[in-house]
């Protein structure tokens, strides 16, 4: 159902997709003057994700406590930067004493190597998780007598750190990298409607330590000091498909992306490893008049796995971000000038 709901979006945006476009001399004025311009971006996100505890030949599911997160973009030229944090502000629950406390640190840059290919690195830690079943555990690790009395409260691993470095590797097959940067992020204007196609190998290594100290009902029944229980992981991920950005009046766009997607997931020094399918799908709409701007999207990732996943996933997330352009000091825009001739 997920699926034919995207895939009516995307096909619906094709037919319009090249309705409205503006002139090359307005797009080319536009691009020289953004040259000496800086984009920053504030917003938030609510993010469903989950991790994977692979315990006694079963994989059981950890959730970080907060879904609010605090997001910062910044762009200049062909550099993108985020920042990502969970800060005590946008908290919206009071469940620490059920749940434990989440932290959580999100840094990302991306650059275009040339007008075709572009790379992305990601670096992302979270520390403190809750067990989503403990009642599921409880039946693993003892019995369904014991699970059934004692297996109704949240299991906090207060100590858990997920760290998790990713990088992709894309290249546009129809586009170039002026189309599709306004696809990546709000801090680019979309200047025209217009579609792309793309091919993309992700990659990530994940590791989960930490996860020996837990605390039950209040009391602490695991022992930290036994030794460092590390479960690292990859994934690698060939990702194909297309995106439709739609301008609607100049100032207002609309942007709907699909990309299926075949995976290969390894759990190192375990004999557990996973070749699937999924399907990848990004949504956008957004107002930006060239000195400030706004938007929000949806992200949802599917993956078609019989078993628990025990890496790391964004099931869906939800964005809201409000911008806006300022120029750049001069000093930086030298060396950037020095730097665009060597990438040419």
């Amino acid at each position: 159902m997920k699926f034919s709901f995207y895939s009516l979006l995307f096909f619906c945006f094709a037919g319009l997709a090249f309705s409205q476009e503006v002139s090359d001399s307005t797009e080319i004025k536009y691009l020289e003057e953004d040259l000496n311009k800086i984009s920053v971006v504030a917003g938030a996100s609510y993010l469903n994700n989950s991790f994977g505890l692979y315990y006694e030949g079963q994989t059981f599911l950890l959730k970080p406590n907060d879904s609010f997160y605090t997001e910062f973009f910044l762009r200049y030229r062909w550099l993108d930067a985020s920042i990502s944090f969970a800060p005590k502000l946008v908290r919206i629950n009071n469940d620490d004493d059920i749940k434990g406390k989440t932290k959580y640190f999100n840094l990302g840059f991306a650059f275009f190597l040339n007008p075709k290919l572009r790379q992305y690195v990601n670096y992302s830690q979270v520390k403190g998780l809750y067990l989503e079943n403990t009642k599921r555990f409880f039946e693993a690790v003892f019995d369904n007598e014991i699970a059934d009395e004692f297996g109704n409260d949240n299991m906090q691993l207060p100590e858990a750190k997920y760290q998790s470095f990713q990088g992709e590797t894309s290249y546009l097959l129809v586009g170039n990298k002026d189309n599709y940067k306004s696809y990546t992020n709000m801090t680019y204007k979309p200047l025209k409607s217009d579609f792309v196609m793309i091919t993309g190998l992700f990659y990530q290594y994940n590791m989960m330590k930490d996860t020996d100290r837990v605390i039950y009902r209040g009391m602490e029944i695991g022992d930290s000091s036994s030794g460092n229980s590390v479960t690292k992981d990859i994934r690698i991920t060939l990702r194909t498909g297309g995106g439709i950005q739609k301008v609607i009046d100049k100032n207002w766009y609309a942007i709907v992306e699909l990309y299926p997607q075949v995976y290969y997931s390894h759990l190192l020094n375990e004999n557990y490893n996973e070749f699937n399918i999924g399907l990848n799908s990004n949504t956008r709409i957004g107002f930006d008049n060239g000195k400030w701007f706004f938007g929000g999207g949806a992200q949802l990732n599917w993956i078609n796995s019989k078993n628990e996943n025990f890496y790391s996933t964004t099931n869906w997330l939800f964005r809201f971000g409000l911008g806006f352009r300022i120029n750049s000091p001069k000093f930086v825009n030298r060396q950037f000038d020095r730097a665009d001739q060597i990438l040419k």
